[in-house]
Parts: structure tokens; sequence; C-alpha cells
């Protein structure tokens, strides 16, 4: 059936217009949402004795950091899969990803060398809170960051998935790490990998299904 252009017309004055998305913004948001999960996390469970003396360890700046790259870059890139464009896409997370890599890499060269994994690692009484707290964030801020993305056009859901999972465990295991009482690299490389993996597959599992059209 051939429409006219009265009805074309028609059509085409019921359109609204929408607003582009600003991927800025939903960083902004993202990291919004982590500030608050770290206060919410320092008044729950406290601070670090170093950190709340503003005298951390040289372990909680390398952890630190590397959390807070892994987030913002993977958070940053999934924000800009909001509005798709033409090029190249942003790969920068990778980066960030071999960097927070560079603990389990170390724990296993250790290992290599002779040295036996400590069994207190294994049984920490921590632990429960380490992968609790971590994930428990990483929820928050990714259902905040799925809200904010239903209103783009994401083409790619499994790689958003797995993005939004990752940079949100990465800030919720950020927040976790300002009270973790571990300076150990073979905790890092064992719990705070559990905890960013969960994240990882939990938004690989549940984030595409919220942003199909």
């Amino acid at each position: 059936m051939r429409m006219s252009g009265l009805q074309l017309d028609a059509m085409i004055d019921e359109l609204t217009p929408v607003r582009r998305i600003a991927p800025m913004r939903g960083l902004a948001m993202a990291l919004g949402v982590a500030a608050a999960v770290t206060l919410a996390v320092a008044a729950g469970v406290g601070l670090r004795p170093d950190v709340a003396g503003w005298r951390p360890d040289e372990m909680v700046l390398l952890r630190g950091g590397a959390l807070l790259l892994l987030g913002i870059a993977t958070i940053a890139t999934v924000a800009a899969s909001a509005r798709p464009a033409i090029g190249p896409q942003r790969t920068g997370w990778r980066w960030a990803l071999a960097a927070m890599a560079l603990f389990p890499l170390s724990s296993v060269a250790l290992l290599i060398g002779g040295e036996a994994f400590p069994a207190a690692v294994l049984t920490a009484e921590t632990a429960r809170y380490c992968i609790g707290i971590s994930v428990g964030g990483g929820l928050a801020i990714g259902a905040a960051l799925t809200l904010w993305l239903r209103q783009g056009a994401v083409t790619d859901l499994r790689r958003a998935g797995w993005l939004v999972g990752l940079g949100a465990g990465a800030f919720g295991t950020f927040a976790y790490s300002l009270h973790c009482p571990s300076d150990s690299v073979h905790y890092i490389a064992l719990w705070y990998s559990l905890a960013l993996g969960l994240c990882a597959a939990i938004g690989r599992l549940s984030v595409p299904r919220l942003l199909r059209w």
C-alpha cells in the first residue's frame, strides 16, 4: 500500500525530537554512584587505619589505582556505546584490565619462584566481606548504569554486559579495598579477581536482557 504525501507529513508531525545522549553524563553518573557506595562502605564497616589517617600503604595505592583505572576506562567505553558512531571501538579498557592482571600474575610468579601460597588467604574470614561488599556495591553501580544505558541505543549487547559488570565491579571492589586489612598480593589475586569475575559474569547474563529493544 502506497502512502500519500499527506500521510507522510502527518507521521512526521507526530515525531518528537529526542535529545542526544551524552556519554560523559553516564560516566559522571556512575562515578557519583560509586562515590556514594564508597561513602556507605566507609560509614558501615570503616576504613583502614592508614587510609583514615591519610597515610595509605603502598599496596593500597597500587590496587586502588588499578581498580579506579579499570572502572573509569570500562565505564567510559560502555557509556560511549550508548551513542553508536562510525569508527573503531574504544579499547583502552583492555590496558586497564592488563594493569589489574599484574596482581594475579605476580602471585603466580611468586609461586613459581618457590613461595608457598599462604593458607591464611584461603581461610581468611574477611573473604566473605570482600566478595559481599564488592559484588553488592558493583550491583548498585551496575543497576544505575544499566538504567541510564536504556536511554541510548547500545548495539553490541554482550560486550556492554561484560563491560558494565567489569566496570561496576571494579568500583565496588575499590570501595571495599579502602577497608580491606590485607596487603597480600595473593589475597588480591584470589579474592579481588573472584569479585571482579562474578560482577562481570552477572553483567553479561543480566544486562543484555535489560537493554534489548
